[in-house]
């Protein structure tokens, strides 16, 4: 392919350096969305009794990120302006989602308007997530891209740790101080990427894009998943909406479980997840390179063999120690799942097609996250609020047997497809058969 011997130096004198940087943003995202997961239950409990009503609504303002998320990245590969393909969409979307996460407390005095500061949260922040995600394969070879979303998760982990460990505890004192600082450094994080990220980064190509709309690109894609060749991509998309159920509905039930079975303050319940995430933070890097060293896919299974088992010996757990501990290896096995996941999609888009592929992971991903809540909210009405293991345990089960089978169909190594053009929507797909 034209640009090859350009490419190759490029990728000689690489430096994860700037990757760090561009960590920033997703520093900001998991710290704004790790409290509004544990606490959007609390507050709707003032309004609503039932877990699987609270799951619902958890899960149906991602309905707005189904939408939104795989149309941005679609959008995103052909944009041409002058500070390049993503910058304009965090330019636009950071100071929206910082603005309506600091006005969720004083939204919550009525449930008409915490369901619409909510949805116009999560509208902004889809809309700067997929961007802001897609820059670490932008900037980085296909065959450093584990270790690179290592980095980016590790600097996720970071965000997350600072909400649980410390704005959590602050909510206790003042829900207003609380939301309000996140919203500063969701503000001060996209900064920083907007200055550190290239306006046209070396890993994407630069061709200007004619085909159609980005909605019709959107629907023309996904079709494209639908065709025999393509099954491979299909099954490890769902693989993924399938373990999500499973780490979403622990991330958004937990609290409640810990507030009503082992007597906690809201504040202390979303603090025992700390367990969990920095666990997580300490593996990150570490999972990255695990898996540039045996590949994204073996490390994933391995994680999901392991996090079944976890949430069914904690169904039973009443010590605090004892949970914390289990949470503590659960985080280690997240992190075998989640640090390879993107770079794994990322590289199924070729060099032409990574906002879009992108786009369908995080697609996917909502759609777990949708269901997440509800499915584990019912789980827990119908066994009681031991159920957020049981269904846990057999969201992660699921999605272990997928990506197996998806591995099984690949028609070539994902690296091996990062490095070319594949199919657009509109494409003759007889040339295209691998995507």
């Amino acid at each position: 392919m034209a640009g090859t011997d350009t490419t190759t130096e490029a990728e000689e004198a690489y430096s994860y350096r700037q990757i760090w940087w561009i960590g920033f943003g997703f520093l900001g995202v998991m710290l704004v969305f790790s409290k509004y997961n544990a606490f959007l239950p609390i507050l709707y409990e003032e309004f609503i009794s039932s877990r699987t009503v609270i799951g619902l609504l958890m899960g149906t303002d991602n309905l707005v990120g189904l939408l939104l998320i795989p149309i941005i990245g679609a959008w995103s590969d052909r944009l041409s302006h002058p500070m390049g393909r993503r910058l304009p969409f965090i330019v636009i979307a950071a100071p929206i989602g910082a603005l309506t996460f600091a006005g969720i407390p004083f939204a919550a005095s009525a449930l008409w308007s915490l369901i619409v500061v909510e949805v116009l949260f999560t509208a902004a922040m889809h809309s700067y997530r997929g961007p802001v995600i897609s820059l670490l394969p932008d900037h980085c070879p296909p065959e450093r891209r584990s270790t690179g979303n290592g980095i980016i998760n590790l600097m996720g982990g970071i965000g997350a740790l600072i909400s649980f460990a410390g704005l959590s505890l602050l909510y206790d004192v003042d829900p207003r101080l609380s939301f309000g600082l996140g919203a500063l450094a969701l503000l001060l994080t996209s900064l920083i990427v907007l200055r550190k990220a290239d306006r046209h980064p070396p890993y994407v190509d630069a061709t200007t894009d004619t085909h159609p709309s980005p909605l019709r690109d959107t629907i023309g894609g996904v079709r494209l998943l639908a065709r025999r060749p393509n099954r491979g991509q299909l099954y490890i998309l769902a693989a993924m909406l399938a373990y999500y159920i499973g780490f979403a509905g622990l991330d958004a039930m937990f609290p409640l479980y810990a507030v009503n079975e082992l007597g906690l303050t809201p504040g202390r319940a979303a603090f025992i997840l700390t367990a969990f995430v920095g666990s997580f933070l300490a593996l990150a890097l570490f999972a990255g390179m695990i898996g540039t060293r045996f590949g994204k896919i073996p490390a994933m299974l391995t994680g999901l063999a392991i996090l079944p088992l976890l949430f069914l010996a904690a169904a039973p757990v009443r010590s605090i120690p004892v949970l914390i501990g289990i949470f503590v290896v659960g985080g280690f096995a997240w992190g075998l799942v989640n640090v390879q996941a993107m770079p794994l999609v990322a590289d199924l888009g070729g060099r032409n097609r990574i906002g879009f592929f992108v786009g369908l992971y995080y697609l996917f991903t909502m759609v777990g996250q949708m269901l997440g809540g509800p499915v584990i909210g019912g789980a827990m009405d119908l066994f009681g609020d031991q159920g957020l293991f049981y269904g846990g345990a057999a969201a992660y089960a699921l999605g272990f047997v997928l990506l197996r089978r998806g591995q099984q169909l690949l028609p070539d190594d994902p690296e091996a497809i990062a490095r070319r053009e594949v199919a657009l929507p509109t494409d003759e797909p007889a040339d295209h058969g691998t995507v």
